[in-house]
């Protein structure tokens, strides 16, 4: 004879319904992104050095030259792929909680966009990965190919703000 437990599966224990405060983290999850596809350059470019006006317009510099270079990484902090503080960190987990809060017709669209918010986050956070390991210290990189992969990640940034932005909107939250 069989033992049957009667505790909740894990899943369904889970899968109680977002709280108001829980749900707010997609929309800031969005606006996030906005953030980093707005100032992407700015974001994902980090310098260092000292420059004054003078040694700006130097044609040779002698001291405090400034470097820039790619921080591919930062793409991760945007997108939930690097802090357990950022508002999309497990975000698909949240999506299907509330897929219950989503209207009958719109159940179909609203799965395809979690699950390829799911795929989306991971391939922009892998190109971003990928791309902080294109440099020059590494066989066959060069500074030409961060910026290759780079610009594939924020191919990929700008799908997943797409899925995040339906997965908003037919939850029917508020945009900041």
């Amino acid at each position: 004879m069989t033992s049957t437990s009667l505790a909740p599966a894990p899943a369904l224990a889970e899968g109680s319904v977002p709280t108001k405060a829980e749900l707010a983290r997609l929309p800031a999850g969005l606006a996030r992104i906005d953030l980093l596809l707005d100032n992407w350059d700015k974001i994902t470019t980090v310098c260092n050095g000292v420059q004054n006006e003078v040694e700006a317009k130097q044609l040779m510099y002698t001291t405090g030259e400034q470097k820039c270079s790619k921080s591919p990484l930062k793409v991760q902090m945007y997108i939930g792929a690097s802090s357990t503080l950022d508002p999309l960190f497990k975000a698909d987990k949240l999506m299907i909680r509330a897929q219950q809060l989503v209207a009958e017709q719109d159940a179909e669209k609203y799965t395809d966009a979690v699950d390829r918010y799911i795929a989306k986050q991971q391939m922009a956070s892998t190109m971003a990965y990928t791309s902080s390991w294109s440099g020059v210290e590494n066989p066959n990189g060069s500074i030409e190919q961060i910026e290759d992969n780079l610009l594939e990640a924020k191919k990929e940034v700008l799908e997943l703000r797409a899925l995040v932005a339906t997965v908003v909107d037919l939850l029917h939250l508020e945009t900041f």
